[in-house]
């Protein structure tokens, strides 16, 4: 890819360079913007000589914010309600591990109705874990609308074969993802997380494992 972005002017007629920055206050997210915030989160944007150098170090600091302040809610919602996430999980192994007993033992009644119980906790996990995960990427949006107000029709990189111009939404999205992956493998080092972490395995040590069907354990009977 190369290079198409300097202080030439960009196809919605505005120029760009390290200290002068595209506004769009048309834009429904400028009215609700606090002055501090938007100054804050332009600050890097300009500490750079290069234009593309300074977009690329904001993009990634900007990133970096909407990661962690995710990790940050994400964590907080699972603080708030861990004795229902818990709960739904312990219901969920327990009754999987009843209607396997019960598969074991060809008792199929007991295992429909466990099964029921189990798959029914599965649910309800499920989306309690999605929930938190949904949580972890608040910050996305509003990040992507502040760039809008600051980069709208800019385009920043060019993919040479295709001619294709890309702008702040690959850039900013290809670092969260990024820094994603690995605050992920570092964040228990840090306090917050280590406890939200040692949480969660104590309570997969106390609930033990989930067990598996064995043919063999029961025979050729099916319940």
């Amino acid at each position: 890819m190369t290079n198409a972005y300097s202080s030439s002017c960009a196809p919605n007629g505005v120029y760009y360079h390290p200290h002068s920055v595209t506004y769009h206050p048309s834009l429904p997210m400028a009215h609700y913007l606090p002055v501090w915030l938007d100054a804050f989160l332009l600050a890097p944007f300009t500490w750079l000589a290069s234009p593309l150098a300074s977009f690329w170090l904001g993009s990634a600091l900007l990133a970096a914010y909407a990661t962690l302040m995710g990790e940050i809610v994400a964590g907080l919602l699972f603080m708030t309600h861990k004795s229902y996430y818990l709960e739904l999980q312990d219901k969920m192994i327990h009754m999987h591990n009843v209607s396997v007993d019960a598969l074991h033992q060809s008792d199929k009644e007991s295992y429909l109705a466990a099964n029921n119980l189990a798959q029914e906790a599965f649910g309800k996990t499920f989306f309690s874990e999605a929930t938190v995960g949904m949580a972890s990427i608040l910050p996305v949006p509003f990040a992507l609308a502040w760039l809008s107000l600051r980069f709208t029709g800019i385009p920043l990189l060019t993919v040479p074969v295709l001619g294709t111009e890309l702008g702040y939404p690959f850039v900013f999205l290809l670092l969260y993802i990024t820094l994603r992956i690995l605050f992920a493998k570092w964040k228990t080092h840090l306090p917050f997380f280590r406890t939200i972490h040692s949480i969660k395995q104590k309570a997969k040590a106390a609930r033990g494992p989930m067990r598996r069907f064995i043919p063999e354990a029961h025979g050729n009977d099916k319940p």
